[in-house]
């Protein structure tokens, strides 16, 4: 009841989740990985510090892999070239990943998004009388300032939401839907 409404309300202001709130987010949505993990390599994980951390460990253990079963000879004729390109593949990955790591904690200017908010409350004090001078009609100039003042807000919302795109879950990328379709692609192949 309240707590579903609160929840909405906070979703729809913009307001993200606590850490512990998202603790129990990620943990109600697991990652499926084929073959599962083990103990020893859940222990390494818990070890590791910070989710850089983590990430380059899975990285490191997926290049491993592959030039191991390379040497191994259990990929069959495949030429080094071809394998250097799946490690290069790999590598390229870790840079997006950093890049999304940039977005994540390298803050948009401070100055810069406090005048777009300053830009919107004036504007919503000078809208009405912009529209009361360009109409004659009431209705038309309340219709028009309520849209002009919705799109000026809505543009510095999806601003917001831009500079930090991980804050509000329901606008989060699908992480658990990418990783299952990556994983039927990989079971396909």
């Amino acid at each position: 009841g309240f707590k579903a409404l609160s929840s909405a309300i906070s979703i729809f202001l913009g307001v993200g989740l606590t850490e512990v709130e998202r603790s129990k987010h990620n943990a109600a949505l697991p990652l499926p990985v084929i073959g599962g993990v083990s103990d020893a390599e859940i222990r390494l994980l818990q070890i590791a510090r910070g989710p850089w951390a983590k990430t380059q460990l899975c990285f490191n253990w997926l290049t491993e892999f592959v030039i191991r079963e390379h040497l191994a000879g259990s990929l069959g004729t495949v030429g080094p070239p071809i394998i250097i390109r799946i490690v290069q593949f790999l590598g390229i990955g870790m840079i997006y990943y950093n890049h999304a790591r940039n977005i994540m904690f390298l803050p948009f200017h401070f100055v810069h998004a406090q005048l777009s908010v300053m830009f919107v409350i004036s504007m919503v004090a000078v809208i009405p009388f912009l529209m009361h001078q360009y109409t004659d009609e009431p209705s038309v100039g309340a219709i028009l300032t309520f849209l002009t003042v919705l799109c000026l807000s809505g543009i510095n919302e999806v601003a917001r939401d831009l500079e930090n795109p991980f804050r509000n879950f329901p606008n989060e990328l699908p992480l658990v839907n990418f990783q299952a379709q990556y994983n039927e692609a990989l079971l396909t192949m």
